[in-house]
């Protein structure tokens, strides 16, 4: 019955699907964490199947959110709350989990059928059960949420058409660390490379669907790298600072997104210059080991203290309430530490990674 804990068969039931999800590949939405919750179909799907026509909307941005969805088959755009569209998702996905973990419960997004939709309905009360018996499936729906989160972010960015084109050519530097940052850029084609501090040190590569610039912007500081373009060409979109800023002032929820997405940036950057400034490189095995060093108690857990003596070696004039929001963004367990699987999650070459704790303690 609602609101009572999942019986011993239900939990079986559940932790096979978490096995099988965890293993599969990335559905449709791109996301790329591996969890895809379509497959606990077989464990809630007995309860609430709900048919849609198409034309219908099922939620709209800013209505009270009590249940999600996972789609059997047909089709949903999620828009904005101003109507523009942000993703499309088909059978296999599920969306409407982002009010659950909302502590106001608020749909961020409408949802519209633009095909028949079948679906599955999770209301709150199993939404809360199911996570109060897993935590690691509440973890891994809360990093889903916060990329696909990021995803409508960049979309929204995209739509945006007072925008202009600029092509690049191996060498040229788009913007110098130090500078006023004066815009924000798009890579629609190309790679290009990020460098940093006196020795001009490659720390990071941007690819086609990546953005850059917006930490200038949205904190009001100097640009914090070097950008140069490492392919042969590099087509980017250019966007103004002041119609960037209006967009997010327009968006509310996407600044937020795009605010923890460049806090990150900033404790990457922080975490590679270490490394290089000791005369590492920057594999898997030097990133874990950075973390150890900033590790300083050695607990295995990096404190707000340790964070915030991280960043500041990397630059001194961050204010301590970015590095509490940092912290706040990446704690994904909440218990005010990262921990080293919080900590590799938020680089590239471990996203797509199933972390062992013991290969990488040290």
């Amino acid at each position: 019955a609602t609101g009572k804990a999942l019986s011993p068969d239900e939990q079986r039931d559940m932790l096979a699907a978490a096995s099988t999800s965890s293993s599969s590949s990335p559905k449709a939405t791109g996301d790329g964490d591996g969890l895809s919750l379509s497959d606990f179909s077989e464990l809630f799907g007995r309860k609430n199947h709900k048919h849609f026509p198409r034309g219908h909307v099922i939620f709209r941005a800013g209505e009270r959110g009590d249940c999600m969805y996972f789609i059997n088959s047909g089709k949903v755009e999620i828009q904005t709350r101003k109507g523009q569209l942000v993703a499309r998702l088909q059978s296999g996905d599920f969306f409407g989990e982002g009010s659950l973990l909302d502590e106001k419960n608020v749909r961020f997004t409408t949802a519209r059928c633009t095909t028949p939709v079948d679906v599955i309905q999770i209301r709150k009360e199993e939404f809360d059960r199911y996570i109060a018996s897993s935590s690691e499936a509440k973890h891994a729906i809360k990093r889903k949420w916060r990329a696909r989160l990021l995803r409508y972010a960049k979309n929204l960015m995209r739509l945006q058409t007072n925008v202009k084109e600029k092509t690049f050519h191996k060498g040229d530097v788009i913007y110098k660390e130090g500078e006023q940052g004066k815009s924000m850029f798009l890579v629609n084609d190309g790679t290009l490379e990020v460098r940093h501090g006196r020795n001009d040190m490659a720390i990071h590569k941007y690819f086609r669907g990546d953005s850059f610039g917006e930490s200038s912007l949205i904190f009001e500081r100097p640009r914090s790298s070097t950008v140069i373009c490492a392919s042969d060409k590099c087509n980017l979109h250019e966007m103004l600072g002041s119609d960037f800023l209006a967009v997010l002032d327009s968006h509310p929820d996407a600044a937020a997104s795009l605010r923890d997405m460049c806090r990150k940036r900033l404790f990457k950057k922080a975490v590679k210059t270490l490394s290089l400034e000791r005369n590492r490189g920057l594999t898997n095995a030097d990133i874990v080991t950075a973390f150890h060093e900033a590790d300083s108690d050695g607990s295995g857990l990096l404190s707000f203290d340790e964070i915030k003596k991280l960043m500041h070696r990397m630059d001194p004039t961050i204010p301590e309430q970015e590095i509490r929001s940092l912290l706040k963004f990446v704690d994904i367990d909440e218990d005010g530490l990262i921990s080293l699987e919080e900590y590799l999650r938020l680089f590239r070459s471990f996203e797509h990674e199933e972390i062992d704790r013991k290969r990488y303690s040290s």
